[in-house]
């Protein structure tokens, strides 16, 4: 098989797709090696042709990273002073064009954590949230004007754990699914309610200020069972996936429900069976994604889903909208101890 280098820019790597059959076409599903394997090469499932090739990480294997859905690529700092490259940055995996950021290091953000960008364009003002799944605290930075990150604690209530044989434990919530429309972050608080998230400052050299707010919304009625809930933002829409499951098993995918944010008075939830000329992009960690089906090669009106809730495999399915059809695209083998397959898409 073929190598196809990431570091290359997307046009020389398109020449070399017309000559030798090997893809750089986006989006792509990445498998991350376990850390005690050679991580000089990454597995990518290009989704547009659907074939598995071996690429060139693209950064270096002592950087951490997170995926965001807009397609830019948080890189964040080394907490190794003898690394070459400790700065903090976007990056666009397509071209290789960089946005440099305050400093935010690997040894401050765990593993847990989720990053989203306020504006697909990245531009001055766009803002970056970091927001760990693991406990209730986040990271925020606007690009061009801070000076350094905030770090920042939240309270959106708690939740009783229940535990066979014993009381139940009282856990606080934290983000889980967290979408941005116009400059703003929305998050799914409860059935019946959508929370916002807004940062306000008067001056560029103070520290911002989080505000949580919450919508009322009328209430969702959920499938009984266990139920896979994402928030998708899509071209300035606000979406939410259901993904039911039969029963408690998780191993296939039951009903598909999508739902439309309606911000007009009253806000509710509208159920839709089309979002036109898109594809819905899900994977672990309530990663969410949109891109252009026609621009991506992709079916459109679609949610392609990868299944992390199941031991067996994480199978990628295509789930159509109006048909309610239902495909395995690629199943990929679970590896102890690894990140599940994640997304990358196009960064504008």
């Amino acid at each position: 098989m073929a190598d196809l280098d990431l570091s290359t820019p997307l046009l020389s790597a398109m020449d070399l797709a017309e000559e030798s059959n090997v893809s750089a076409a986006f989006p792509l599903l990445v498998l991350e090696p376990p850390p005690d394997l050679d991580r000089s090469s990454y597995k990518v499932f290009t989704l547009p042709d659907q074939k598995l090739e071996d690429v060139t990480p693209f950064v270096s294997s002592n950087k951490a990273f997170l995926a965001t859905p807009q397609g830019w690529v948080l890189v964040l700092g080394s907490s190794d002073s003898s690394s070459d490259d400790t700065g903090t940055y976007l990056l666009n995996v397509k071209d290789r064009s960089r946005i440099e950021l305050p400093a935010l290091k690997d040894d401050e953000v765990p593993w847990t954590c989720r990053c989203v960008l306020s504006n697909v364009v990245v531009a001055p003002g766009c803002r970056v949230l970091v927001f760990d799944h693991a406990s209730p605290v986040m990271w925020f930075c606007r690009v061009g004007q801070d000076l350094r990150c905030s770090r920042h604690g939240y309270d959106i209530g708690c939740f009783d754990l229940p535990l066979p044989g014993s009381p139940p434990i009282n856990i606080k919530r934290h983000f889980v699914d967290v979408a941005p429309v116009n400059g703003r972050f929305f998050f799914c608080e409860s059935n019946d309610s959508l929370g916002t998230l807004d940062f306000h400052t008067n001056d560029a050299s103070e520290e911002p200020e989080a505000r949580l707010g919450a919508i009322a919304v009328p209430f969702i009625e959920v499938p009984f069972g266990i139920t896979a809930t994402y928030v998708v933002e899509s071209c300035n829409d606000l979406f939410l996936v259901h993904i039911a499951f039969h029963g408690m098993c998780v191993d296939q995918p039951g009903e598909l429900r999508v739902y439309r944010m309606d911000f007009s008075e009253p806000p509710a939830w509208r159920k839709t069976d089309c979002i036109g000329n898109r594809a819905f992009l899900l994977s672990g960690s309530n990663f969410a994604a949109s891109c252009s089906a026609s621009g991506c090669g992709l079916k459109p009106n679609c949610v392609y889903w990868v299944n992390s809730l199941s031991e067996k495999n994480s199978d990628l399915h295509v789930l159509g909208l109006q048909d309610g059809s239902s495909e395995i695209v690629k199943q990929f083998e679970n590896v102890l101890g690894v990140r599940k397959p994640f997304w990358i898409i196009p960064g504008d």
